[in-house]
């Protein structure tokens, strides 16, 4: 998905607190499609190394991905 196909979808990441935690920080962002929570983004940081996971639900899929979320979101 572009910046630009989201504008236009008014899809919007509302980023979360930022957690310390003993090897690094993490955050868990909100996505919103149209003012209602679709789902999240955690991000997760430690020494040398970044991990991402989008969820839905009880579902995730490894790494940043917006396009699964939003389809996910209309296919329930």
């Amino acid at each position: 998905m572009t910046l630009q196909q989201a504008i236009q979808a008014n899809l919007r990441i509302a980023p979360g607190r930022k957690v310390r935690t003993f090897g690094g920080w993490c955050r868990h962002d909100t996505v919103m499609l149209d003012g209602h929570e679709i789902g999240r983004i955690q991000t997760r940081r430690a020494k040398g190394r970044t991990e991402f996971l989008t969820l839905a639900g009880n579902i995730y899929v490894m790494g940043y991905d917006i396009d699964w979320l939003v389809h996910h979101d209309k296919g329930a």
